[in-house]
């Protein structure tokens, strides 16, 4: 065997073993020699394939429009054509065209003539799924970050309303709140005024004096948890979940509420157990909560009437249940009610029925917007004429910030 019969038997041995398909075509286009790899990829039988056209197994763009001729122009396109290209497709004799890509050379003879292609077209199922699985976790991906930033967008817009709901109430009850300082103050000037007096005449009762002064730090007392309860109130800050006994927010609720309450002749009835389980809440929050509500009821009772706040343990249905974590807080007044046309709008933003410079709608959504993130509930119950029942719907918890299992069954 001679030297170059030898070296084209190794070359032979090399494309067979090779993995990827190897297809040999002459100059005019058509196969000469294919190994196996190009046989168990096609499907086709080595006769089906030899001496067959090239573009019956491979199309490369621009390439399997037509035939190609032996002479002529058409031949040297359709060799640029297949020289040029580096992706494409192959066509099994069954199934789905192939995407590969596609590596070539020419093959020239002992006079420096092309004798023929060599084609090498490896499978890119694999590396096509590879890319388009890589392009799905991108683009979901950026669709988290862009959920993300919507969603960050919308948490910073509802912390705005919550504020700008506050200053709203804030102005509402400001009258009420000086009304309620100027009392105890009113109160004080006497006693300071009497003590002066007593001074200037060499009349003063220690006694009398001690317990003008111990009144007197009552009430200035009382006036600075007022002003303090109303800053804390007014200042924009970011929930912060704590223990909060509901007894005590009620009561810190009617230290701003408690005097307009007075005014309109409202009597007040507060069925609140001391004891009563508390709950997990910014205490802030469920501040504003409480104020937008009984606010409202106040003002739904113009002529007077009657607001009763209680507490109970509840099922999720809003049936009594003392062995429940559940509490519901219902704050229920005598007022002109609610259409029912209207329920259903209430926690809707900007829907007010009340006159137009007195609210602007924002009370009942931000109110609705508060007790979701708290992971609670708010049903209403109302009949025009004869008054409205709002139900809100907490779990209980205890100090330890543990949820109660067992001081819900008093």
């Amino acid at each position: 065997m001679s030297e170059k019969e030898s070296l084209q038997k190794v070359c032979a041995q090399m494309i067979s073993a090779m993995t990827d398909a190897v297809i040999l075509v002459d100059p005019v286009g058509v196969i000469t020699r294919v190994n196996q790899a190009t046989i168990s990829l096609l499907g086709y039988s080595e006769d089906e394939i030899i001496d067959k056209p090239f573009q019956m197994i491979l199309s490369a763009p621009g390439v399997r429009q037509a035939e190609p001729h032996p002479d002529g122009d058409e031949t040297s396109r359709f060799i640029d054509d297949v020289l040029s290209n580096i992706e494409g497709l192959v066509f099994p004799k069954n199934g789905e065209p192939i995407p590969i890509s596609l590596r070539s050379s020419s093959v020239m003879d002992d006079f420096g003539d092309m004798s023929g292609i060599v084609l090498v077209a490896r499978d890119l199922r694999a590396t096509k799924e590879l890319i388009a699985k890589v392009a799905m976790v991108e683009a979901e991906r950026r669709k988290h970050e862009e959920l993300q930033q919507a969603y960050d967008e919308l948490k910073r817009l509802q912390e705005q309303l919550v504020q700008s709901e506050k200053m709203a109430s804030i102005g509402q009850i400001a009258a009420g709140v000086a009304h309620e300082i100027n009392n105890p103050i009113s109160g004080i000037m006497v006693y300071m005024r009497i003590l002066a007096d007593d001074l200037e005449k060499n009349e003063l009762d220690n006694k009398q004096a001690i317990k003008y002064l111990n009144d007197s730090q009552h009430e200035l007392r009382r006036c600075s948890n007022i002003i303090k309860s109303l800053l804390d109130f007014s200042r924009q800050s970011h929930p912060k979940l704590s223990h909060v006994a509901l007894g005590e927010i009620l009561a810190e609720t009617f230290s701003i509420l408690g005097h307009k309450a007075r005014l309109q002749d409202i009597e007040v009835i507060q069925d609140i157990d001391p004891g009563f389980p508390g709950v997990r809440a910014d205490p802030d929050q469920l501040m504003q909560v409480f104020l937008n509500l009984i606010l409202n009821a106040i003002q739904a009772m113009p002529q007077g009437g009657r607001l009763t706040i209680s507490a109970v343990m509840a099922d999720d249905k809003g049936g009594l249940n003392k062995s429940s974590r559940i509490a519901r807080i219902d704050i229920e007044d005598t007022g002109c009610g609610i259409s029912e046309e209207n329920i259903g709008k209430l926690f809707t933003p900007f829907f007010t029925t009340k006159d137009k410079g007195e609210g602007v709608g924002l009370g009942l959504a931000v109110v609705y917007g508060i007790i979701k993130r708290h992971g609670g509930n708010i049903l209403v119950e109302s009949s025009p004429g004869k008054g409205t029942t709002f139900s809100i719907f907490l779990e209980c918890n205890d100090e330890s910030g543990k949820k109660n299992d067992s001081r819900g069954a008093r």
